[in-house]
């Protein structure tokens, strides 16, 4: 499987596994949490940092820059996280912080979804 390919994946699981975070998370009471969401969320970074590292050691230098935009969105997202978890009220400004970067990821996603579906296309 292409380099590329295996970014696409690991950031696809990213947004899947942030979704099921967010799932777990919103069914259950504030003070009731656990370590569900949590967990499903480190995995869903230690998804989007394998995408952005793929993207990183990539031949391109576009992908080069996206794969830096992904490894900088996950690193703001998991130290809000951390901030956040450190202490129990809600934060307005964190969660938009965390929700610009959650949006950036996603568009980051959209584009080498595009830009492999392309390639494929070109060389068919």
């Amino acid at each position: 499987m292409h380099r590329r390919t295996r970014a696409l994946a690991a950031l696809l699981l990213f947004v899947v596994l942030t979704g099921v975070a967010i799932g777990v998370s919103g069914a259950r009471p504030a003070l009731e949490q656990g370590a569900a969401p949590l967990l499903l969320q480190g995995l869903g970074y230690l998804c989007a940092i394998t995408g952005g590292v793929l993207l990183l050691l990539g031949d391109v230098g576009r992908d080069r820059q996206l794969g830096l935009v992904v490894l900088a969105g996950t690193a703001v997202m998991a130290v809000v996280d951390a901030l956040t978890a450190a202490d129990v009220g809600a934060n307005i400004g964190a969660g938009l912080v965390r929700l610009i970067c959650l949006a950036v990821v996603g568009v980051v996603t959209a584009r080498l979804a595009v830009a492999l579906v392309a390639d494929r296309r070109a060389g068919s």
